[in-house]
């Protein structure tokens, strides 16, 4: 497996994984229903915006993180290479880059990446439950985490 800058070119295939992650992330959270595919996603500019970095094997993606000033914004694999060392190589090239402390959001009940967030030292120091949209005023739970 290599990392590797986001290119331009590997927006498909970074929407293919995100969207594969993204659904099951939902599934996690009783959320299928507010899904929208990435090149859709009303944070696909801030997506965007971010550092982006792309994990590849054998030339395909199968996993990213994205990047802000003390922040882990986005961390997503694809489901077919989860539990491969992905997320953790992934997890560990970003905090090689950022500068502590560092902050990120995940669904309460996602337990799979927060213990992988665990692992590494990150803490939930807030739990919000909110409405998600106007549309969908279904209610979730986020944490957030922090590394310091």
């Amino acid at each position: 497996m290599f990392i590797r800058k986001y290119k331009d070119s590997d927006f498909d295939q970074l929407c293919h994984v995100m969207d594969r992650a993204r659904m099951q992330e939902l599934k996690t959270a009783n959320m299928e229903q507010v899904f929208i595919q990435l090149k859709y996603a009303p944070y696909l500019r801030y997506l965007l915006k971010c550092k982006m970095y792309v994990a590849t094997k054998e030339e395909k993606i199968v996993g990213f993180v994205g990047l802000r000033p003390h922040e882990l914004s986005f961390l997503y694999v694809d489901p077919n290479f989860q539990n491969h060392g992905v997320g953790k190589k992934l997890i560990e090239f970003a905090l090689k880059r950022l500068e502590r402390s560092i902050k990120l959001d995940v669904f309460t009940d996602n337990f799979a990446a927060k213990a992988l967030y665990e692992k590494y030292g990150f803490k939930v120091v807030k739990t919000v439950v909110e409405k998600w949209s106007d549309e969908y005023p279904i209610e979730f739970s986020q944490d957030t985490m922090e590394m310091k």
